[in-house]
């Protein structure tokens, strides 16, 4: 058995069949049954239920995949890796991010990062935090930067960023006047509130409820800058970390939230048990001096 051979079979199980992989790889698909017979031989199990119509794998084949997945992704990677290794240093990070966060400190970081490697290049994709932990798993990306606890225990992690969450409301809003403002007051006003897939919306519905109330949500969106319109367009208060309200330009005032205190923490995340190439390593190094 040779790369070839996992890479074969991998093709198989992505495609759905045989004779799609056998296209996807332009050879024949005598070729690619009869790799899969030899795997099966050697390793003396089968690796796909052949009594089911569709593609399906035994047990022994899931497992069989994921160590495939990790075998190629470390061969595709030695190259790169040994030329980082001795100076070149060249290479590409996707970071997953939230919209709801400023971004300057991250701007920062990255361009001090690309003044020292500067053929190192960067892929930004912003979503909700369960997309980032399920995009990091799936190897869809290299780093994530999501609110902490995750809650998976796939991931290592350090605090990037802890701030208070704030009221926004309009300036005409009765408590416009006020300095702080205790959340139990919100009970009757309408929340705009971010979608189910950040966990910014689980700490603010789980503190409301805390507060005796279950909040009464007019709208939900993942771009803070749609809260800020429908802000301005009276339509409801927010609440947000501290600095993003402050990037609001529009006719909104921002309090502190009291009793309780709300906040949140923001940290970089990675996958604890696969692979991380070089310059991701290099990144994550590069990143934590920062915040030592």
């Amino acid at each position: 058995m040779d790369i070839k051979h996992m890479r074969y079979f991998v093709a198989i199980v992505k495609a759905g069949s045989m004779t799609e992989a056998s296209n996807r790889l332009y050879i024949s698909q005598p070729t690619i049954s009869k790799a899969i017979q030899d795997i099966e031989t050697e390793l003396g199990i089968s690796l796909f239920d052949r009594n089911k119509k569709k593609i399906a794998l035994t047990d022994a084949g899931r497992v069989f995949y994921d160590q495939c997945e990790e075998i190629i992704r470390l061969h595709t990677e030695l190259p790169n890796d040994l030329k980082n290794m001795v100076g070149i240093r060249q290479g590409h990070i996707k970071i997953g991010l939230p919209p709801i966060m400023d971004v300057s400190r991250l701007m920062i970081i990255i361009k001090d990062f690309h003044d020292l490697y500067p053929k190192i290049t960067f892929q930004l994709i912003e979503s909700g935090s369960r997309t980032i932990e399920s995009r990091l798993i799936q190897n869809e990306i290299d780093i994530g930067i999501t609110v902490l606890p995750t809650e998976s225990d796939h991931f290592d992690n350090f605090n990037f960023i802890s701030e208070s969450l704030c009221l926004v409301v309009h300036e005409n809003h009765p408590l416009a006047s006020r300095e702080s403002v205790h959340l139990k007051e919100l009970k009757s006003e309408s929340f705009i509130m971010f979608n189910e897939d950040f966990y910014l919306n689980e700490i603010i519905a789980s503190a409301c409820k805390n507060a005796g109330f279950m909040p009464d949500i007019i709208s939900k969106t993942s771009q803070w800058n749609f809260i800020e319109e429908m802000i301005d367009a009276e339509l409801g208060i927010c609440i947000m970390p501290e600095s993003v309200a402050k990037l609001l330009k529009s006719s909104s005032v921002t309090m502190q939230i009291t009793e309780p205190a709300l906040k949140w923490r923001l940290g970089v995340i990675w996958n604890k048990d696969q692979y991380i190439n070089f310059i991701t390593k290099e990144w994550l190094k590069f990143f934590q001096q920062y915040y030592i």
